[in-house]
């Protein structure tokens, strides 16, 4: 409106100066009549116009200023379009609250899609499913920071762990295999992973450590179940034989290894124990009998060709028992006993010299009183001298 006036005060300026007739006279009049009504319109028209042109330029430049004094508006409206109606919503539900806003603040895209993308893991859980049938994952509220575009922020896993329960197989998985068996032996499970043999070494140490403890009757139940699952245990079998004879049940103890024996002949172990009970209680006959078959396998053993040379020493056979002494001599040297009893068939066999340098041997060897008193009568008797060993 001043600007309109200024133009007509201008325009009347310079005609006041060039109006000296009438005709200046008579238009000055009409002039300023029409002023009035014309000033009144254009006023109200030029306003309009005015206040429609900065109506127009707000709302072409709308998104620049908000983008300028409120990005974080904006960034909603430029990703809400382009996302469909469930992401939208999980992007709205993912935003966190934040007090103070930042100078700048990157588009959430990132986090929605995170968000939407995390939400089927979340919902197979099946111990974070909500109890009202809805899929939406119940999980513990965590105070949230402004996502940065680029990197993903992981919330803190001791809730989330402490809400889901692992599934009994995965339970057992991460468990040592020997964990479970001694479970499932706990729970009177067979462990069909545990092999027979196996099975019979956990029952002997189970034998041994009560046979310790002085409870020789429970041992014996365990071997003779052990006995009764795995006869084909040698180990088992020598252990029940050793624990009969010393609990004086020895008929029970030389059935437990004949049968052995005959169920198993290539377990030579057992014809030696049977053996040295036998001799040990004058049964010669009954040690060849046993021995006799095995006794090619048991040429590198000097025990036994002992024993077998004793036995036929017992039995009168003294020509059959040199060689059996001589091996076991040569397998274990220095036994003065042995050397004994080889001068003793020696002499018996019609060998006397043999017989006497045998015995001039082991007499200076370490003898006990009673066996040095023997050897010197026996030198004596060959025609040898026994000299007086000092101290």
């Amino acid at each position: 409106m001043s600007l309109i006036n200024q133009v007509l005060q201008n325009v009347e300026a310079r005609q006041g100066v060039a109006a000296v007739d009438g005709w200046a006279g008579q238009v000055k009049p009409v002039l300023s009549y029409q002023g009035d009504a014309t000033a009144a319109w254009g006023h109200k028209l030029l306003g309009g116009l005015l206040l429609l042109a900065l109506i127009g330029g707000l709302l072409l430049n709308w998104p620049s200023l908000v983008a300028r004094f409120h990005p974080a508006s904006v960034d909603h409206l430029a990703v809400t379009p382009t996302l469909s109606a469930a992401v939208a919503s999980a992007a709205v539900e993912a935003r966190p609250v934040v007090t103070d806003t930042p100078a700048w603040a990157p588009p959430q895209l990132t986090k929605a899609l995170f968000s939407a993308w995390q939400k089927p893991a979340t919902a197979a859980m099946p111990a974070a499913v909500a109890p009202t049938g809805t899929s939406k994952p119940v999980l513990p509220k965590v105070a949230s920071q402004p996502q940065v575009e680029g990197e993903f922020t992981i919330a803190t896993a001791n809730p989330v762990v402490s809400a889901i329960e692992p599934p009994m197989s995965a339970g057992n998985a991460t468990k040592p295999a020997r964990m479970q068996d001694e479970e499932a032996g706990s729970q009177g499970v067979v462990n069909k992973q545990m092999r027979p043999e196996q099975e019979v070494n956990v029952q002997i140490q189970r034998a041994v450590d009560q046979e310790q403890k002085g409870r020789l009757n429970e041992a014996l139940m365990i071997l003779r179940q052990a006995m009764t699952t795995a006869p084909q245990s040698e180990d088992a079998r020598q252990l029940l034989a050793a624990y009969l004879f010393e609990a004086r049940q020895e008929p029970e103890a030389v059935a437990v290894l004949q049968a052995g024996i005959k169920q198993f002949p290539g377990q030579i172990g057992l014809s030696r124990s049977l053996a040295k009970w036998q001799l040990a209680h004058a049964q010669p006959d009954a040690v060849l009998q046993t021995l006799k078959p095995v006794a090619n396998q048991l040429q590198q053993d000097a025990e036994s060709q002992w024993m077998l040379a004793m036995a036929y020493q017992q039995s009168g056979q003294h020509a059959a028992a040199l060689p059996h002494f001589e091996r076991a001599i040569l397998l274990r040297p220095g036994h003065a006993q042995w050397i004994v009893a080889y001068a003793i068939s020696l002499q018996a066999a019609g060998q006397p010299a043999q017989a006497l340098q045998q015995l001039q041997q082991a007499y200076n060897l370490p003898l006990s009183d009673r066996l040095s008193e023997f050897v010197g009568q026996r030198i004596r008797q060959l025609g040898g001298t026994a000299v007086v060993r000092s101290e």
